[in-house]
């Protein structure tokens, strides 16, 4: 008796802990309609990694739920992949560095790269090392519709980047009934 007992009270503490991952899952924020709805979509590699690029027009097209574009503005979505830090192109000044005294003359502004954090260009959080950001951008606006980090440290577990958003759409289209 005094087993039966330690084992309901051992499954009444345990139970809710079965439950968690599936409460977890739920917090995630869902798919906007415009995502949902979406059929067409360009890659931004913001990586310093074309293998990257590579998984995720190969994961898109076994997935077969969107048309891979050329360009932004033929998209309906932009899937943007990024790992903390790219280089952005910026207008320099006219002045030239202090230690170029041959550039010094003032002819005409320098175009540099300059590296940029992500945390800093609007990004949620930084992303950890050895993981990749992929968010969805509406191409009209440049607003992150959703996103989500995956570890992409080896070539194995890259093949995992696009699952987030999968199960993303399919959660909504669960909720919709549709599909």
């Amino acid at each position: 008796m005094k087993i039966l007992s330690s084992i309901l009270t051992a499954a009444v503490v345990l139970l809710p802990l079965g439950t968690m991952p599936a409460q977890a899952n739920d917090k995630r924020p869902s798919l906007p309609t415009a995502v949902l709805n979406a059929k067409t979509v360009y890659v931004d590699n913001q990586t310093t990694t074309a293998d990257l690029q590579d998984t995720v027009y190969t994961e898109l097209a076994k997935w077969g739920r969107l048309q891979i574009v050329d360009t932004p503005q033929k998209a309906d979505i932009v899937l943007r992949l990024s790992n903390g830090n790219y280089v952005k192109f910026v207008e320099g000044s006219t002045a030239a560095p202090a230690s170029d005294a041959k550039a010094s003359n003032g002819s005409a502004p320098q175009n540099v790269l300059t590296p940029v954090s992500e945390k800093s260009s609007g990004a949620d959080t930084e992303v950890p090392p050895g993981s990749t950001r992929i968010s969805v951008i509406d191409p009209k606006s440049n607003n992150s519709l959703w996103s989500d980090v995956r570890k992409t440290n080896n070539p194995k577990v890259a093949t995992h980047l696009l699952d987030g958003l999968r199960e993303a759409f399919d959660q909504k289209e669960k909720a919709h009934g549709t599909k």
